[in-house]
């Protein structure tokens, strides 16, 4: 008995307590292009300008935030999935990882499930109802007034400057913005689109899947769309790109399956990403570097 309480004891100061290894606590604040984000992620991930129509998409799953505001990851679950659900016992896991790869050492913790936000600071708890997403000026504000956030939400991506309500016509960018008092003009933006190739190899496939990836880097997203081998049907997925270079990826395939994972652009243009699909087997890719 003597024995197993001295083991007890020292798995306790080896390994953390299972609430404080997961969920964050402490205070923190938001970046302005996590904020962005995260409001992204209540509406379902993808939805670039707080689209109330577009709501019923995805389902936010995991929100992952480094300790500093500064890095985030976050799983959605594609409206195809619902009905299976896309998060198991270590979706929170994979997430809180994949974020400490953009945090430059800074432990990440798990901020969001679903569309409440679990990280404790102290204040009162915050859910984001269906009925909030009809104004994302109400969204921003319910997640300031947690203490998560000191900006000023007038000047969120999707927020109109002036009246403080939703701009559909706004989408999300998060290069940097230069806001002119006297005249409310932007810098002008960095835009890019097109088409490259793709090279996908995926565990249980002999062979290398080919296809094409759609861009548009005006405001780091883009579409997925894969022909599988063996008339197994095709792939369509999307992904998105932080300011670091470094991003999330997803694709969902007519044979029910689908995987998610994390992308790099690298020096030459072109980018690779690694992830894994809902039976944990690993996916792999390359995608051309600009021609």
């Amino acid at each position: 008995m003597k024995y197993l309480k001295l083991l007890l004891i020292f798995l306790l100061l080896i390994f953390p307590s299972a609430s404080y290894s997961k969920t964050g606590k402490g205070d923190v604040k938001l970046s302005k292009e996590t904020m962005e984000y995260l409001i992204m992620y209540m509406y379902g991930a993808g939805n670039t300008n707080y689209s109330a129509d577009r709501i019923t998409k995805n389902d936010p799953t995991i929100f992952a935030l480094s300790k500093d505001g500064q890095a985030f990851e976050y799983f959605y679950c594609p409206a195809e999935y619902r009905a299976h659900g896309c998060m198991d016992n270590n979706t929170a896991a994979r997430a809180r990882i994949a974020c400490e790869k953009y945090s430059n050492g800074v432990p990440c913790f798990t901020f969001a499930k679903k569309r409440r936000i679990v990280w404790k600071n102290g204040n009162k708890k915050v859910s984001i109802k269906k009925s909030d997403l009809k104004d994302p000026f109400l969204v921003a504000k319910k997640i300031q007034e947690a203490g998560f956030y000191d900006g000023d939400i007038r000047l969120l991506a999707g927020i109109n400057l002036e009246t403080g309500q939703a701009d559909l016509n706004k989408k999300i960018d998060t290069s940097t913005k230069k806001e002119k008092s006297s005249s409310n003009e932007t810098a002008s933006k960095y835009e890019l689109s097109g088409e490259r190739s793709i090279a996908l190899s995926w565990d249980g496939y002999s062979d290398l899947i080919a296809g094409t990836v759609s861009f548009d880097e005006a405001d780091y997203r883009g579409k997925i769309n894969l022909p599988l081998p063996n008339n197994d049907g095709t792939c369509d997925g999307s992904y998105s790109l932080q300011q670091n270079g470094k991003g999330t990826w997803q694709i969902s395939c007519t044979n029910n399956m689908g995987a998610a994972g994390v992308l790099e652009w690298i020096r030459d243009g072109g980018v690779t990403g690694t992830g894994r699909d809902f039976k944990d087997k690993k996916v792999k890719f390359t995608v051309s570097s600009k021609s």
